[in-house]
């Protein structure tokens, strides 16, 4: 168990998440409907895993760094996935066109739905395009995405970035933490993004920074949804680059998190003398 870990009470692991070129001996891709269903069996304990092909949102592949943002693969092209994220596809006659094709075809409800009126989650389609074009671009280490706890790794295998899934408590502390030992204070971000981008695309950007951020995640709307039932209402993600995570755990012990306030605040003993490695 990580010093974090302990610290803070977590009471999901935290994830390990890192590219593969083979997919682990006897791990078999699974294929939700929402690649958040993965996190919450890797939160569980398990170890998931998730390719370009078996992802069944057409945005999942992107999200998690395995291809370029496609548009070409979303159910009507580019211009009804610009008006699924924003104004919606039933006012004109090609979406209502596709919405058609997707009731004939057995899709699932909430995709015909949300296809239909828009999730409204960017105001204008043009608003839509211009955060695409804001993405960052990376170049996959492998055709896999695998996620498992950290404590979880065996020996060949090397995390690219480290998630945690936390209350609103821990996440205070940890925003507190990355700040901690750096000059700057803006050392977390909260990005537009779907829910995989967060764990993925962005995290995995800063990965490849001389001095990389934090990202926030799970304020996407729809990734909330799926995880609601397995882990909780209550949850955002915070997931930084291995490095990070590193200068993180070797400040613990010297920082807030052995003193009165965070003690206080929570009224538990700090780590270290409850069962702590400085017992």
């Amino acid at each position: 168990m990580t010093r974090i870990e302990k610290a803070l009470g977590l009471k999901y692991p935290p994830l390990a998440i890192f590219y593969a070129r083979e997919l682990p001996a006897g791990l078999k891709l699974s294929s939700p409907l929402c690649a958040m269903v993965l996190v919450a069996q890797a939160a569980k304990g398990g170890t998931a895993a998730l390719s370009k092909e078996s992802c069944r949102c057409p945005g999942a592949a992107n999200g998690f760094g395995l291809e370029p943002f496609r548009l070409d693969n979303f159910p009507g092209g580019p211009e009804c996935f610009l008006r699924f994220l924003s104004i919606g596809n039933e006012s004109w006659e090609q979406g209502r066109a596709v919405r058609a094709k997707l009731e004939e075809g057995g899709a699932p409800k909430i995709l015909i739905t949300e296809f239909s009126e828009g999730e409204g989650f960017r105001k204008t389609p043009a608003l839509v395009q211009a955060w695409i074009d804001s993405l960052p671009e990376i170049k996959p280490e492998g055709a896999y995405v695998i996620l498992k706890p950290l404590g979880e790794l065996l020996e060949n295998e090397k995390p690219k970035v480290v998630s945690m899934l936390v209350n609103p408590d821990q996440l205070s502390a940890l925003v507190v933490l990355a700040n901690y030992a750096r000059k700057s204070s803006d050392n977390v971000r909260i990005p537009f993004g779907a829910g995989c981008s967060c764990f993925g695309l962005y995290a995995f950007d800063e990965a490849g920074k001389d001095e990389p951020q934090a990202i926030i995640g799970l304020t996407d709307i729809s990734a909330r949804f799926y995880l609601g039932k397995p882990l909780g209402r209550d949850i955002l993600s915070f997931t930084v680059p291995m490095k990070m995570f590193e200068e993180m755990e070797a400040n613990v012990e010297e920082s807030f998190l052995t003193r009165f306030a965070w003690k206080t605040m929570t009224k538990a003993e700090p780590w270290t003398q409850a069962g702590g490695e400085n017992k």
